[in-house]
Parts: C-alpha cells; structure tokens; sequence
C-alpha cells in the first residue's frame, strides 16, 4: 500500500485499526513480512486477562447492576467488587476492565463537557483554599429542586462532599432551602463523619444571609465561626467554582434520581440511604484518624470570599463583598481575587494568587455592622 500504491502512513494506520508508529517502523525494517506475528498471544486474545476474567467482570456487572442498593457499575465500582470476591488473583487494571466492558457491549459512554481552562488563566485561587486555609475542605451546597409524582411541593436536598482524599459525597433530603436545615445537616455530618477546617458554599441567603444589609454576618457564618470552622463563599453566578459539588449534584441526577420513579417520601429516603452508602463503598471514604478532640486556641475567626473583579460603571474596577463595593487596581480586571475578611481586627485584605503563590494587593478597614442581627461575641 506504502510502497506500490502510494498510500499515505496515516491512512494504512487508520485503515488496518494500527498505530501509526507502528506503520513508521514496519515500513522503515528490512524484515517487512506481515504474516509474521512475534507477540507471543493468538491475535485477538488479550496477553494477561484470559476468559475466566471476562466472564467474572461480567458477573461482576450483573451483580451490581440487579442490586438496587448499588448505583455504581462502571470500572471503579467492579475493581473494587472483584478484589474483595476474588482475594487471591491478580485484579486487573481500571483500564482493562473498562476495555471488557466495552468488548462485551456493557459500557456506556457520556459526553464530557469541553474546559477551556479560564479558571486557571484568570488566576482562580484554587490552590490558596485548598492547600492554605485548613486541611480539609468541604463543600456543601442545595441541590436543585426535585418534584414527585401527584405532589405539588418541591423535594429539597443538601448534598456535602471532600474533593480531597479521603473522598466522600453524602446528601440529605430537608424540608426546605434555609439556613436551619443547612445547619442541621452539617451538624449530623460532623457527628457521623468528621469536622471539616474548612467549608465552600454558594451565596445563597441560607448561607451569605442578608441580601442588602452591608457587612452583616449571617447566622450560617456565626455557627461555623463558633465551631471554628472557616466559611469561603464561592464566585457568584460561577457554577465552576464549586465544581466538586456541582460534579456530584449531576451524579446524584443521573445515578438516583433519574433512574427510578418514588412513589413516596418514605420510600425515597430508603433509597437515599442506599445511594449514600454506596457511594461511600465507591469512594473508599474512612474517616481520618485520629479525630481533633479539641479545637486550636488560637482559632482566628475569618470569612472568605472568592470574586471576580469587574468594572462597574459607578466604581471602575471593583468586587462585592457583602454589598459593599471594593475598589481595586485596574490592572485586576476579570481576575479572580480572594477577600479575607479578620472578624477580630474588622479589617478586609485582598489576595491575587498568582503561579501557586498568593500576594496581599489591599487592605481596608471593614467594621461589622452595628445592627446586624447576627454577632460572633
């Protein structure tokens, strides 16, 4: 084809199902004898995994598939299945089993969503708030409103979830989208789990509180300051900085409640319960040890708050901060900025963070405001 027919390299590889370097180096040997197969392995026939481990991974599927206490079925969640049923033989890598899902027409494939990358270009400070601020971050956010079937109100949940290892996502079904439910699921979630240093949410009025006061606390960030707990408050209107848990919203969508019809609160809770147990299967999550017992003494009380600098036609370049409008330096406009905000000295500094490294760009004196409702001391 090369040779006699002029056959580009890129088309024999595309048409014989090769590599294109392999087409290179065939094409460039003395010995170019096709019939020649030096493998080792019948052709077709994978070189370690044998037939006994597809039919495994097949049963393995099955298992997971009829349970309806598991709502994980891809690669990972059979890995997991077959080092536990099967001790003693080698488990096969998550890439190989994703390979005989496929041969044996079991996987699915989802579009992935196309990044661009502008987090990073605009200099987002992932890095400060999760490697700075505390050693475990969580983020917590309302799930968007569900609906069943003959029922009028709404079915609200609170979905909770590490990025880090250990990971772990847990959701929780609540009467409504406040502040009290917030708080009560987090609550529980401690006890059972662990206490984050750290928690990442939306602003919302459940969490931010007032939507016009200026510089007010809400009761959100009082409870957490009171269990020393860090609030950082993601960028406004920018789902993909809290992405994690916007990641396991969808999960929640497309693995529990997209896949079967409740026919009652009851019953949706059951399952709910399901789901989240399994979902910890999944994860491997373990609680870290040991547990603080104590909090630090020195627990300094601070609220963050990621923005993004824009030009306002009233202030030139500037964030909002508890509508409070902050004048920044023109050359910051449409990156992102972190605001740290020291309940102790009522001050607000501001933070660009910039190749890992994060510098202090303005600091400004920032009282809480006498008649908020809400006050730390």
């Amino acid at each position: 084809m090369y040779y006699d027919e002029g056959v580009s390299k890129t088309k024999i590889a595309r048409g014989l199902g090769i590599s294109k370097a392999f087409v290179v180096q065939w094409t460039q040997a003395c010995d170019q004898d096709l019939e020649q197969d030096a493998r080792g392995w019948p052709k077709g026939q994978a070189r370690c995994w044998d037939d006994k481990v597809y039919d495994r991974i097949e049963q393995l599927h099955t298992t997971l598939t009829s349970d309806p206490g598991e709502f994980f079925t891809g690669a990972t969640a059979i890995q997991q299945r077959y080092r536990r049923r099967y001790p003693r033989s080698p488990v096969p890598p998550l890439r190989t089993i994703g390979r005989i899902l496929a041969a044996l027409g079991l996987s699915s494939s989802r579009k992935q969503g196309r990044s661009k990358g502008a987090a990073r270009y605009l200099c987002y400070p992932e890095h400060t708030v999760y490697h700075r601020l505390g050693q475990r971050v969580m983020e917590a956010d309302f799930v968007g409103k569900k609906y069943l079937a003959g029922r009028t109100a709404p079915v609200n949940f609170v979905g909770l979830c590490f990025k880090q290892a250990p990971k772990l996502r847990y959701f929780q079904r609540v009467t409504g989208e406040t502040t009290t439910a917030l708080i009560a699921v987090c609550q529980a979630f401690f006890e059972r789990f662990e206490t984050p240093d750290v928690i990442k949410v939306d602003n919302g009025a459940a969490a931010l509180g007032s939507g016009s006061a200026k510089r007010t606390l809400s009761r959100f960030m009082v409870w957490l300051l009171q269990q020393q707990i860090i609030p950082v408050f993601s960028v406004p209107k920018k789902p993909f900085s809290q992405a994690s848990i916007e990641g396991n919203n969808s999960v929640f969508a497309r693995k529990f409640w997209n896949t079967q019809t409740f026919r009652s609160l009851r019953m949706l809770d059951r399952r709910l319960g399901w789901f989240n147990a399994s979902s910890q299967r999944y994860t491997g999550y373990e609680p870290p040890s040991p547990q603080r017992s104590s909090r630090s003494k020195a627990f300094v009380p601070k609220v963050y708050f990621i923005r993004q600098v824009r030009d306002d036609p009233n202030h030139g370049p500037c964030i909002d901060v508890l509508n409070e409008k902050i004048v920044l330096p023109v050359s910051y406009t449409n990156y992102f900025v972190l605001a740290a905000w020291n309940l102790n000295t009522e001050r607000l500094a501001i933070f660009f963070e910039k190749d890992l490294q994060s510098k202090r760009i303005k600091s400004q004196k920032f009282t809480v405001n006498p008649n908020s409702r809400f006050n730390l001391y």
